[in-house]
């Protein structure tokens, strides 16, 4: 979700909050009880801004480890599957398919990037990642739809040099996760 996104969301999210507590309080306010028995009286309610404003705390680094691999394995098993399918010759239709499904994948994976409240430790590397991976999406997307083998590895190629893999480096080395071993994901 974008920015422009959460902000839309906040936005309407306090609108809808303050309608509802004017309508307790309105609600409230016709019982026919003391106006001191009213729950609206008795029961604190957070403002719109106080619940806008919190977050959930970052992840530990072991929590952080786990979240990474979970979030970038299905990018890097699809990766691995169309690597697979080119080096065996596979159809143009098998490729067009992989590539899709490596699209998808980075596209989720942007997304999962994006949504975690990483520690700080790695929150650079990770956005560095993320930027790679979004500069990637569209060559993984003109490779889904190319026409010949020799156009989907042009476009293969040049997704390739938005890989991230400096990024991922760093990542893997803060999270103490070891080096990338690709048959991990093959």
């Amino acid at each position: 979700m974008t920015m422009d996104g959460i902000v839309r969301l906040v936005t309407i999210r306090t609108f809808l909050t303050a309608l509802a507590v004017t309508g307790l309080v309105a609600v409230g306010g016709c019982s026919s009880g003391p106006a001191g028995d009213s729950a609206v009286n008795q029961t604190a309610v957070a403002s719109p801004t106080e619940r806008a404003t919190s977050s959930p705390a970052p992840l530990t680094a072991k929590q952080a480890a786990v979240r990474y691999l979970a979030i970038v394995k299905p990018y890097n098993v699809a990766l691995e599957s169309l690597e697979q399918a080119v080096n065996s010759g596979r159809p143009i239709a098998t490729l067009r398919t992989s590539a899709a499904k490596v699209a998808a994948a980075n596209k989720t994976q942007i997304r999962g990037l994006a949504d975690t409240k990483w520690p700080a430790a790695v929150r650079a590397p990770i956005k560095e990642l993320q930027a790679e991976s979004l500069k990637a999406q569209p060559y993984w997307l003109e490779a889904a739809k190319a026409q010949t083998q020799d156009a989907l590895i042009q476009q293969v190629l040049k997704a390739a040099r938005h890989d991230g893999a400096d990024a991922g480096n760093k990542i893997r080395h803060l999270l103490d996760l070891g080096k990338y071993d690709e048959s991990d994901y093959s």
